[in-house]
């Protein structure tokens, strides 16, 4: 699931030329309001097919940055895309690669399937290349029916000179996703709370509480390198201390029947070893303008799930039976969490890093198939679902 990391592969030119850009969609776009003019920013949904199978895609264009995600129809598993690179390809095609634990990927050689999308609001086209060069046809156009969004957004960034050795650098980007209709109290409170840590929301815009929460981080890292030159200690100074960065996404992995699954990684680095990461996911009921709980989807106990989510964790990161969960996990039991998606095949469970295993492990995703769940999904959701 999701490539929190991907957003780290965005090239630092790009923040450094968006000084104080903040930036929102002026219409809204989404499944149900494809507007003939469609604004450079946006969120789409499509449908269509990867080779012969049929697929769903998720798309957030922001400036020159993308957030794909896409899942085979009859898997319902989401599949992340690292966009690699902004410059174009042939046929003015942009360059993806599938993002994967490296412990889970299919392809025994270690090579992520490669994907060159021309990505356009009337349709996807292009190619996806597995490791051995083999070519399956990319084809979607707009999917009816969803729910409208669009993103907004916050970039910045600033340099320092006057250093010897170096040049302080912070870029910040930070782009969420809110509906495309009237204005929705309701869910950017569940934004600021969930994803911003506010501890009472208030009645601001998503796009000015975006803009305070990136302006905030860049003055506290130019509040750092005035302390750094204060102290007269630039000669003492880690690298590390000198570079700071702040990374927010989002994209809907699942839009349909009133409810609309989102994920938002975020990432974090101002000193240290490594940057912090992570994956929350909201899952949101539109309809009734609130976010649902896991006892919303599943009436069940944690004594039942439990062994049911050890079971698909084993299979998914490939642990036989007789070996103990810390051949990966801290613990020989894998805790439950509230942090689950759905989509209309499954539902997965996110633990972020140092959660349940160690760094190096990242995000671990449990994927678990309704079939596995039958007995225990609630009837309402099962009826909305059609599943």
């Amino acid at each position: 699931m999701k490539k929190v990391l991907l957003l780290l592969l965005l090239t630092p030119a790009l923040f450094f030329s968006c000084k104080h850009s903040d930036k929102k969609s002026n219409a809204p776009s989404g499944s149900d309001s494809l507007s003939a003019q469609v604004p450079d920013n946006y969120y789409l949904q499509y449908e269509g097919t990867i080779g012969n199978q049929p697929a769903t895609m998720h798309v957030v264009k922001f400036g020159n940055t993308y957030d794909v995600n896409y899942a085979y129809n009859n898997e319902g598993q989401p599949i992340d895309l690292l966009f690699q690179k902004d410059s174009l390809l042939k046929n003015d095609s942009l360059f993806f690669t599938e993002f994967a634990p490296r412990s889970v990927q299919e392809d025994s050689s270690g090579t992520d399937a490669a994907l060159h999308l021309v990505i356009r609001p009337d349709g996807i086209t292009g190619l996806k290349l597995n490791s051995k060069n083999e070519q399956q046809q990319v084809q979607f156009h707009p999917k009816a029916g969803g729910s409208a969004f669009v993103p907004v957004g916050y970039m910045d960034s600033i340099r320092i000179p006057g250093f010897k050795k170096d040049t302080p650098t912070a870029f910040s980007s930070l782009v969420l996703l809110e509906p495309g209709t009237t204005p929705n109290h309701w869910f950017t409170a569940l934004l600021k709370q969930y994803i911003l840590g506010a501890q009472k929301p208030d009645s601001a815009s998503l796009q000015t509480t975006l803009t305070q929460f990136g302006r905030s981080f860049i003055e506290n890292f130019r509040d750092d390198i005035d302390t750094m030159k204060a102290s007269d200690n630039e000669e003492e100074a880690p690298f590390s201390m000198m570079h700071y960065d702040q990374q927010i996404s989002s994209n809907l992995i699942y839009n349909n029947h009133g409810y609309a699954v989102l994920s938002v990684g975020n990432y974090a680095y101002t000193g240290g070893a490594h940057g912090m990461y992570g994956q929350t996911m909201l899952c949101l009921d539109m309809q009734q303008q609130k976010a649902l709980a896991l006892s919303d989807v599943l009436k069940v106990d944690s004594a039942t799930l439990q062994p049911i989510l050890e079971r698909q964790l084993r299979a998914r990161y490939k642990i036989a039976p007789d070996k103990p969960l810390t051949d990966i996990l801290f613990d020989e039991r894998l805790a439950l969490t509230d942090n689950f998606y759905f989509t209309t095949k499954g539902i997965g469970f996110i633990y972020q890093p140092y959660e349940v295993a160690a760094y190096a492990v990242g995000v671990v995703d449990v994927w678990v198939p309704y079939a596995d769940l039958r007995p225990y999904l609630q009837p309402a959701f099962v009826q909305r679902m059609g599943i």
